[in-house]
């Protein structure tokens, strides 16, 4: 895949212009007769590749000359202007490498494998009881309306605790989301929301999410595996978790709490949950989408 695109970068390089691939992470716009080419592989400590993992080259006077990202077997190749310059890769839950480059006209500059080290700051919770921040926590979702716009809404009432175990992966999380609390901006639509036929809030007025197991992937990414009770219905849910870290806060309204934080993901299926409601347009198009992205953002506090 990596020679594919160094190829197409070579030929926009000749003056031929070259279309980005979708999803690829490349640039490859038509380049300068003068540039350069620079390529790498990403990978962990443990010699695993790394998607998604930020590639900056910055010239002597700190100014980006080229982004990317790594493709799904850690490659990257970037054009950029000859010259000597830094590289820096980045990805979460490492710590940031950089290695300086000279970059020649028309030639091509191979970096090989580039490891990445864990960033020791991420180090994982202390055992205890941490009850969410309302104040600094939020629990969103988006929908498809219509085929070509999205709602963005949010639960405004919830509690959440983190049994955090001596060894991570046996710790428990519990989160109880008020589903009248659910909020668009626009009380017309809340209102439906909390009816029957979606949120069904007078039957069912809570939304419960239980953790069943946690499973490390890779430096700051954990898989949080649960279940989730909405409408009386429950099942098996993903969260796609980054771990962001602990920290203990001085100032007002902090004092010295103990603090963890991460973001988590997932994908809900509106039939999982017999949410089943539809409304089409004349042509056929659904009204609101077969699927809900939901996205937290949690910061939680040592009880």
């Amino acid at each position: 895949m990596v020679f594919a695109k160094l190829r197409r970068l070579w030929s926009a390089s000749e003056g031929t212009p070259a279309r980005s691939p979708r999803g690829g992470g490349f640039s490859l716009h038509p380049t300068p007769l003068d540039s350069g080419l620079v390529s790498g592989q990403v990978h962990d400590e443990r010699g695993a590749l790394l998607p998604g993992a930020s590639v900056t080259v910055v010239d002597r006077l700190n100014q980006v000359i080229g982004e990317s990202q790594t493709d799904s077997y850690g490659g990257f190749a970037l054009a950029v202007s000859p010259g000597t310059h830094r590289l820096s890769v980045a990805s979460g839950g490492y710590r940031r490498y950089s290695t300086r480059i000279q970059v020649q006209v028309n030639q091509h500059t191979p970096l090989g494998s580039l490891g990445l080290e864990p960033d020791d700051s991420l180090q994982l919770p202390q055992p205890g009881r941490y009850r969410f921040d309302p104040y600094h926590t939020e629990i969103r979702f988006v929908a498809q309306h219509i085929g070509m716009s999205k709602i963005h809404g949010e639960f405004r009432e919830f509690d959440g605790v983190i049994e955090v175990a001596p060894r991570f992966e046996d710790s428990q999380i519990e989160v109880v989301m008020e589903a009248a609390s659910i909020d668009t901006g626009v009380k017309m639509r809340d209102d439906h929301l909390r009816s029957a036929d979606f949120l069904d809030v007078e039957s069912h007025p809570k939304v419960l999410f239980r953790s069943e197991r946690l499973t490390h992937l890779r430096a700051d990414r954990w898989n949080v595996s649960g279940r989730l009770t909405l409408r009386g219905t429950t099942s098996p849910v993903d969260l796609e978790t980054s771990y962001l870290g602990q920290r203990r806060f001085q100032g007002p309204g902090f004092d010295g709490d103990l603090r963890v934080a991460c973001d988590a993901k997932a994908v809900l299926r509106r039939e999982d949950y017999s949410v089943n409601w539809q409304a089409t347009l004349a042509k056929g198009i659904a009204v609101v989408g077969p699927t809900i992205n939901i996205e937290l953002g949690v910061q939680a506090v040592m009880e």
